[in-house]
């Protein structure tokens, strides 16, 4: 299990975002966990963990002071990973 994001992941999460940080709108300078990357997570979410669904790009001085703002429940989580789930079994 790697513990940060892809290349491509972050091409995306960056493209969407148009380069800027998700709160202050300066340039991203790193990528933030939504749900944090511990082993116990990447046990019950294997596929949302690295997916782009997890991630948001963040300016250094953010994601020093404001990681939580993008924290999400593991109630979402759990719906992202069933979707990604059914998703990869052809489901839907």
């Amino acid at each position: 299990m790697t513990t940060g994001f892809s290349d491509s992941i972050r091409f995306m999460v960056g493209k969407a975002q148009n380069w800027v940080c998700a709160k202050c709108l300066k340039p991203i300078a790193s990528y933030h966990h939504k749900l944090p990357n511990t082993i116990y997570n990447q046990k019950i979410f294997p596929l949302f963990l690295s997916s782009p669904f997890n991630c948001v790009g963040l300016c250094q001085e953010c994601h020093d002071k404001y990681p939580h703002l993008f924290r999400i429940s593991t109630q979402k989580a759990e719906i992202y990973e069933e979707w990604l789930q059914q998703l990869k079994r052809g489901e839907i």
